[in-house]
C-alpha cells in the first residue's frame, strides 16, 4: 500500500472529507490530493511536501516521521541548489497603466508649455512699433459727403 492510499483510507475510516481536512490543516485542498494521489512533484517543492504530509499525518493521528522517512526523495540537480541555473532577465522597463498615464499627463504638459511659450513670444513680437518719422496729420475728405433730401410731408 502506498502512502496517499494509506492517507486516504486513515481519512476515510475517521470519516472525513478533503475539505475538512483542507480547512482544519490549513493545507490547500489541491497539495492534499496530491499526497493522496501519490504525486508530491505536484506541490511546489519537496520540503513543502514533506511538511504538509508531517501536518496531514498527525492530524489523522498517524505516526508522522516514519511517514514523512518513506517518502520518496526526487533526485535533484545540485545546481539548483546553488542557485546556479540562467535566471530568466526580466524587462528593465515595464510600462503600466499608471506609468502610461503619468508619461501622456507629462507629454500633454510640455506640449501646452511649449505652445504658450510660442504663442507668448509672438505676442510679444507684435506689440513692438516703431513711431513713424513724421506725425501723421488728419485730412477731412476731399469732397464732402452729399446730405440726405429733406422729406416732405404730404396729408390727405
Amino acid at each position: 500500500m502506498t502512502i496517499g492510499a494509506f492517507l486516504a483510507a486513515k481519512r476515510g475510516e475517521r470519516g472525513l472529507t478533503l475539505q475538512q481536512a483542507a480547512s482544519a490543516t490549513h493545507i490547500r485542498l489541491e497539495h492534499l490530493t496530491a499526497l493522496e494521489a501519490d504525486e508530491p512533484e505536484l506541490i511546489p517543492a519537496p520540503v513543502y511536501a514533506r511538511g504538509y504530509l508531517r501536518t496531514y499525518a498527525r492530524y489523522l493521528g498517524l505516526d508522522a516521521e516514519s511517514l514523512v522517512a518513506s517518502l520518496p526523495t526526487p533526485v535533484q540537480d545540485p545546481r539548483d541548489n546553488l542557485g546556479l541555473r540562467t535566471i530568466a532577465t526580466r524587462p528593465r522597463f515595464v510600462l503600466t497603466g499608471p506609468a502610461a498615464a503619468a508619461a501622456g499627463l507629462l507629454l500633454l504638459a510640455g506640449a501646452f508649455t511649449a505652445y504658450a511659450w510660442r504663442q507668448i513670444e509672438s505676442d510679444q513680437r507684435g506689440t513692438i512699433v516703431t513711431a513713424p518719422a513724421t506725425p501723421a496729420i488728419f485730412s477731412p475728405p476731399a469732397t464732402p459727403t452729399p446730405s440726405p433730401p429733406p422729406a416732405s410731408h404730404t396729408s390727405k
